[in-house]
Order: structure tokens, then C-alpha cells, then sequence
């Protein structure tokens, strides 16, 4: 019995919705000769494929068994991680440590002196008027300035081995006290092997598909923005989705600043599966480029080197780079800015020669 009772605007007959269907496009259903069951039922265009008496929608047990606890696309945005993104309860424990060097200053010296994007906390103090009357705007890089943590309390708060001493409860691992050194990374091996350049709009997860059945060894997602993923956008996680036949399989980032993509490298490294995750440095959009994202980076050196060093320092895979030949017409910089990329952490630069 239907609750809607009269005012119900479905079939409840199978029958006259059969009857009403249109003719089916073939005699043999694809997912069923695949998997063994469609999940489509009588709602399939193939249905009288797998339809018996009483319209009831036919299993076959041997088939459907082989595919029993296999996954076939990994990577997919659970509701419950969506939900800690939303309410802001993820925690970005290594980010936060690496951006607080960055506030503190301590970065300047990691970074190779490239911090003067950073303000100093003096030059906010004298930003003040002369009624010792603040502006809000200084007074708040002030607080942030005295709340960061000074260079010598960070340093005395890190152990022997260098890891910060942060709270923890139950037992003491390895992973506690030992930091995974860049020679302890997992290798990029794709030497002689065919790469399925990154294409927006197109090399999707079906598209990638066909691409291996042709002969692709590696392959990389969509471009996907930062901020989205951090907010925890279902449209922008579509985008990391890895099909169980994709073996060495990376994601596209794009981002403007070392904090949100910092953040969200450590998001990735702790909740996907993924063999390397590459930089978009070389995407020319408008809405990307006016922000300082895209190619934009090739020329903003000190934010492209946060970004690097921030993003490898969080990351358990290999971490690489897409760049252009330069930004402006006749004026390429590729071959100066490759040698400092590769200093910065990046296991593999590729250029798009355009």
C-alpha cells in the first residue's frame, strides 16, 4: 500500500510500467554480463536480460561472488569526513607546525632568507598612530604576531629528534618520535612508461579508462582548487576518484597560498590513496591567474617556494610540479626556476611547452 495513496504520481504496477517503457536498446545487459546483477532492475534498458518470473531482477552467484569485496573506485568523500570539514574539526597537525615556522619567522632561514612576504613584528608595532591609537587592522597581525610561537620556545618544545611535543594519549610508535626522511620516501618509478598528461575538463575517470586499455601506464586526475576540497565540495573530490585498474595514479592541486595548499596536501596524505600529487603551476585561466594561482606562480618565487617546501613536508609520496615555459610572450624562465624547484623537495618537473 502506498501512503500518497490517489495523489501518488508513480506506478505501482510492474507490469503497466513495463508495458509503458520503451523498447530495450539490446538483448544483453553490460553490468550484468560484468558483475553477475544490475542494480537497476526493472528500471534497466536492458532488463529483460536479467529479468525472470514475476519480473524478479536474477542474480548470477558465481559471477557476483568474484567481485565480492573488491572496491573498483577508491578515493570517494565519506559524509562523515565531509561533515569535520564543514564544521572545521579536521586537525592539520603537521600543516600548522610548518606554518607556525612560517609566522614565526623561522621559515626565512629554512627557506633560504625568501620571507618578505612575511611582516616582521616590529614593522607592525610601528604601523601604529602616533595617539597610540591602533588601527584594527594592525592590531590584528599584532596579536597573531605575539600569539605565534617565538623561534627559541619552538625550538626548546621539539625533542631530540627535531618531532614537536604535542599532547597525545595511548602508546609511544615509532611515527611519534622519527620523521620520514625525503630518502625514505616512496619513488616515483615511470621511467619508459607512457604519462597520461593531467587534461582539464576531459581526462576524467571514464576518459582515463580508455586511455589504459590503449596502453597508459600513468595517470593523473582533473586540476582540483584547494579551498574546494577543504571545504569539502562533493563536485571537487569527484575529481581524485581512482579506478582499481589505474596502478600508478596521482591528483592535480591548484592554490595560491602556502597555508590552504599546505593544509590541504596533509588532507589528501591522510584520507586518499595516491602514488604522487602534482602542482598546477602552469594553468592560464583568468579566475586562477588574477588570484595568484596557475602560472601565476612562476613569478611570485617566495609564495612558490613556501608551497613546495610546505606540501613536501607533509606528504608521504613523491611531490611534483607542472610549469610553462614562462608567463610572458618571448620571455621564458622555465630553465631558471627548475633547478630551484628541484631544491625546494619536487621529485619530477614537467613543462608544457606553451
Amino acid at each position: 500500500q502506498c501512503r500518497f495513496g490517489p495523489r501518488c504520481r508513480f506506478l505501482h504496477d510492474v507490469s503497466e510500467y513495463l508495458a509503458a517503457k520503451p523498447a530495450d536498446l539490446g538483448r544483453r545487459c553490460p553490468l550484468f554480463d560484468t558483475f553477475g546483477r544490475c542494480p537497476y532492475g526493472v528500471t534497466c534498458r536492458f532488463g529483460r536480460a536479467h529479468l525472470g518470473d514475476g519480473h524478479q531482477n536474477l542474480l548470477d552467484a558465481a559471477l557476483a561472488r568474484q567481485w565480492e569485496g573488491k572496491v573498483l573506485v577508491r578515493n570517494g568523500l565519506s559524509k562523515e569526513l565531509q561533515q569535520r570539514l564543514r564544521k572545521r574539526k579536521f586537525s592539520f597537525q603537521k600543516a600548522e607546525e610548518f606554518l607556525r615556522g612560517l609566522r614565526a619567522g623561522k621559515g626565512g632561514k629554512a627557506m633560504g632568507g625568501s620571507m618578505e612576504d612575511t611582516p616582521k613584528p616590529e614593522a607592525v608595532r610601528s604601523s601604529q598612530g602616533a595617539e597610540d591609537a591602533p588601527n584594527p587592522e594592525a592590531l590584528q597581525n599584532s596579536r597573531e604576531a605575539e600569539d605565534a610561537p617565538k623561534p627559541e620556545a619552538l625550538q626548546s618544545s621539539r625533542g631530540a629528534e627535531g618531532a614537536p611535543s604535542i599532547p597525545t594519549l595511548g602508546p609511544l610508535t615509532d611515527e611519534d618520535v622519527t620523521k620520514l626522511r625525503p630518502c625514505e620516501k616512496k619513488k616515483l618509478e615511470i621511467q619508459g612508461k607512457l604519462y597520461l598528461a593531467p587534461l582539464t575538463t576531459c581526462g576524467n575517470l571514464p576518459f582515463r579508462r580508455i586511455c589504459k586499455r590503449f596502453g597508459a601506464d600513468v595517470t593523473c586526475g582533473e586540476m582540483a582548487v584547494c579551498t574546494n576540497l577543504l571545504q569539502g565540495q562533493s563536485s571537487e573530490w569527484a575529481l581524485l576518484k581512482r579506478h582499481h585498474t589505474e596502478d600508478i595514479f596521482g591528483v592535480q592541486l591548484e592554490g595560491a597560498f602556502p597555508d590552504t595548499m599546505t593544509k590541504c596536501a596533509e588532507l589528501l596524505n591522510r584520507t586518499i590513496d595516491v602514488d604522487f600529487v602534482d602542482i598546477n603551476v602552469g594553468c592560464p585561466i583568468d579566475l586562477v591567474y588574477k588570484k595568484g594561482g596557475g602560472c601565476a606562480l612562476m613569478t611570485r618565487s617566495n609564495k612558490f617556494e613556501q608551497i613546495v617546501r610546505g606540501m613536501n613536508s607533509v606528504l608521504d609520496v613523491p611531490l611534483t610540479v607542472k610549469i610553462r615555459t614562462g608567463v610572458q610572450e618571448k620571455v621564458n624562465v622555465a630553465h631558471k626556476i627548475i633547478p630551484r624547484i628541484r631544491e625546494w623537495g619536487a621529485s619530477m618537473v614537467t613543462v608544457r611547452g606553451r
